[in-house]
């Protein structure tokens, strides 16, 4: 089961964006940003004859695909964890070349723990009949509305939060964070009601990788001419060859330039470009949300928790922070990770490691009870202060539409600039194989 299959009753199919017919391949590309689009465009480049210089500025590859090896035994994926719809999925054909093991996670296994507090109000169960009935009219009530609007304003507006009982209020709130906030990594204020959960998906399980999503970055970056530590400020594209300024003052040049940054660093105009962007593709990267997910992961010498369950969740009064927690018992590792999405991983970020540490374990101390050991190791993400993601993915904010994604990933200038990434992704954004297509299909235009 996928966990966006209940989206599926009111999901709308959506072309991918429109990219140039392949011709023929241009000589010199500099790429800037060697995570999975960079990566993609640059092996259909490779292909076609080119020369490519993938220039990145971290002292890694990868991007948001990192995989923390501070535990040698035990690979903690720090930012994409899954191939979200194993079947026809293109990363699954690249997880078999690359000989990346993978394994299947299992949601209609989760086990549900609720805090005494709700209990003691009636609280017996996750309502889940109830809550998604409710949010799926909220939203096909909001189609008919004049303007976009947010979940929660659509759900408001057909059930008043002064209308519900407090049993009912806190199965809604740890729906909305399980299913949408810590899905899109946006908070439900935030996303929109038309066009939020309208994504394309792939079917079959999702599934991770017990020794690291990094494999497969391992595998497409084979015989690419990777420059690390070199951060791009200015890209000129208006005349005939393009220009890449580094902050050290280098320049590059080339015949195209293809961007795959993350929309985080785009909104904050980190890259300089000359002549301006088109309009419309400066007014998607305004409307378009940047989402924010982050994990703490918590070491133990052995499990003390259920591990024929993959997820664990607790229903409580804040559910946006470590209300599903994810067992990594099935690789091998007496991990849990914990998540927290939206707003509430931005205020969890400007607290210390070891505060979030114990804020989380203090959270499944109320699940399994006062003995639950403490961790003998963590690992904590801030995916916002990262200044080469702000943030983790993209989301369809209010007022943002599917076009702002075409427009994003539209090649201006007869190929010579070309945008690619998630966010560029207009039927599967916020995904890897999002990102993964669309650098693939920069490189083929």
């Amino acid at each position: 089961m996928n966990r966006r299959r209940f989206l599926a009753g009111i999901s709308v199919s959506l072309a991918a964006p429109g990219m140039a017919a392949a011709g023929r391949p241009p000589r010199n590309v500099l790429i800037v940003g060697a995570g999975v689009a960079g990566l993609a465009a640059a092996n259909a480049l490779s292909v076609r004859g080119a020369r490519v210089t993938l220039i990145e500025a971290r002292d890694r590859i990868g991007g948001r695909v990192h995989t923390s090896r501070l535990w040698p035994d035990m690979p903690a994926d720090l930012g994409a964890s899954w191939i979200h719809g194993a079947r026809g999925n293109p990363l699954t054909a690249l997880a078999r070349d690359a000989g990346a093991e993978t394994l299947v996670t299992r949601y209609d296994s989760a086990a549900l723990y609720i805090t005494p507090d709700l209990a003691a109000i009636g609280v017996n169960g996750r309502g889940t009949a109830w809550t998604s009935g409710l949010v799926e009219r909220a939203m096909e009530a909001a189609e008919d509305a004049d303007a976009d609007m947010s979940i929660r304003e659509a759900i408001e507006r057909i059930s008043p939060e002064r209308e519900r009982s407090p049993v009912r209020t806190a199965q809604l709130e740890h729906y909305l964070a399980g299913e949408f906030e810590q899905e899109y990594a946006g908070s439900t204020r935030e996303l929109s009601a038309w066009w939020t959960g309208r994504d394309g998906e792939f079917g079959g399980n999702d599934v991770m990788f017990p020794r690291g999503f990094s494999q497969l970055i391992n595998h497409l970056s084979r015989d690419q001419a990777i420059r690390l530590d070199a951060r791009v400020v200015h890209v000129r594209w208006g005349g005939r060859d393009v220009e890449v300024e580094l902050e050290s003052g280098e320049r590059l040049r080339g015949d195209r330039v293809i961007i795959t940054v993350p929309l985080g660093v785009l909104k904050q105009n980190e890259i300089r470009f000359s002549p301006a962007l088109p309009d419309d593709k400066q007014t998607a990267i305004e409307r378009l949300g940047m989402g924010l997910l982050n994990k703490q992961f918590l070491r133990f010498r052995t499990p003390f928790w259920p591990v024929d369950s993959d997820w664990h969740e607790c229903l409580k009064r804040e559910p946006g922070r470590w209300s599903q927690w994810l067992s990594l018992a099935r690789t091998g590792a007496p991990v849990l990770v914990g998540f927290a999405a939206g707003d509430d991983a931005r205020q969890i970020e400007s607290l210390e490691d070891r505060a979030i540490a114990s804020e989380a374990m203090a959270t499944l101390r109320t699940m399994f009870g006062s003995a639950t050991p403490e961790p003998v190791a963590t690992q904590t993400t801030r995916w916002s202060r990262d200044p080469f993601a702000l943030g983790s993915y993209s989301f369809s904010a209010v007022g943002s539409r599917p076009s702002d994604r075409t427009a994003l990933a539209r090649p201006e200038a007869g190929g010579r600039l070309c945008f690619a990434g998630e966010a560029c992704s207009r039927e599967y954004p916020g995904t890897v194989h999002g990102a993964y297509l669309s650098g693939r299909a920069a490189g083929e235009s």
